[in-house]
């Protein structure tokens, strides 16, 4: 089997995606969609934490450990 860098990879799912049957693309675009949402999860998990950070919302490591117990 070839190894493909990501562009091989794209040209080679571009040039095949016409003769996929129903299932693949349902499979792609659920793939795609589920990506597509835990990137905006996450995008804002990380905002919330920078606007956390600057409003000094922050917890020291001492008060971590102790939360744990």
């Amino acid at each position: 089997m070839e190894i493909m860098n990501i562009v091989e990879k794209r040209d080679f799912i571009h040039r095949h995606l016409h003769n996929a049957d129903e299932s693949v693309i349902n499979s792609l675009y659920e793939t795609l969609q589920k990506n597509r949402a835990l990137k905006h999860k996450l995008t804002n998990r990380a905002q919330k934490s920078e606007e956390d950070i600057k409003a000094g919302k922050v917890f020291s490591r001492e008060e971590l450990e102790r939360k744990k117990l």
